[in-house]
């Protein structure tokens, strides 16, 4: 369509939508009860909105700056298979096995402003999934990968919503964390902050395999 054309048909659809807007005024009833109809009905969508954001709050813990999330400590079990334990903060142990030779956590970070952030509610975090890496591409791309959910779905999932759609009022951040190595006996505490995930050595095995692969 050239300029002309485009301007000639959005003139006349503008003039065509200013015109109906204005035969409103003719019968205010009519513009008063639609005017309620939108104000009613925008009451219901924001309630809903709320009702959606209180479901998703139960599965997230909240988060003030920063603090230690989760201890993972890895024990060798066989080549490139690792007993991996995670102790998540007020919940027990959980014992898994992982293969590779590298391990990550990822968690799900919720931020909010707006109306929500006048309520004063603190970000909130969730573990997602922990998941193992071999060092060599080759493997990487043949061997067989483990990649452990640590959370239940809930629908409607607030977060892959805005991941997809740009809610009003919330953020939704990705905690990924770069892969640690294993090493038998290692320890590690992951400290979590409303920007993301680090994992922080606490042992000398933990520090001894971080500084050899950092070499």
């Amino acid at each position: 369509m050239s300029h002309t054309l485009a301007t000639i048909v959005l003139a006349a659809a503008g003039a065509v939508m200013v015109i109906a807007g204005l035969l409103f005024f003719r019968h205010p009833r009519w513009l008063l009860a639609w005017l309620k109809g939108m104000a009613v009905f925008g009451v219901i969508l924001a309630g809903l909105y709320a009702l959606v954001v209180a479901a998703n709050l139960t599965s997230y813990r909240s988060l003030v700056g920063m603090q230690t999330v989760a201890t993972i400590s890895t024990q060798r079990q066989a080549e490139q298979i690792w007993q991996v334990t995670l102790q998540s903060q007020g919940e027990i142990a959980a014992v898994r096995t992982l293969q590779g030779d590298q391990w990550q956590i990822d968690a799900r970070i919720i931020r909010f402003s707006g109306p929500f952030r006048w309520l004063d509610i603190a970000p909130g975090y969730r573990l997602e999934q922990l998941s193992g890496r071999y060092t060599s591409l080759e493997q990487e791309r043949s061997a067989p990968r483990t990649v452990i959910g640590l959370a239940e779905g809930i629908w409607p999932d607030l977060w892959q919503w805005d991941q997809q759609f740009n809610l009003p009022f919330v953020e939704a951040v990705d905690g990924n964390m770069t892969f640690m190595p294993m090493r038998d006996g290692a320890v590690f505490e992951v400290k979590l902050s409303s920007s993301g995930l680090v994992a922080v050595p606490v042992n000398e095995q933990a520090r001894a395999a971080v500084q050899f692969w950092n070499q």
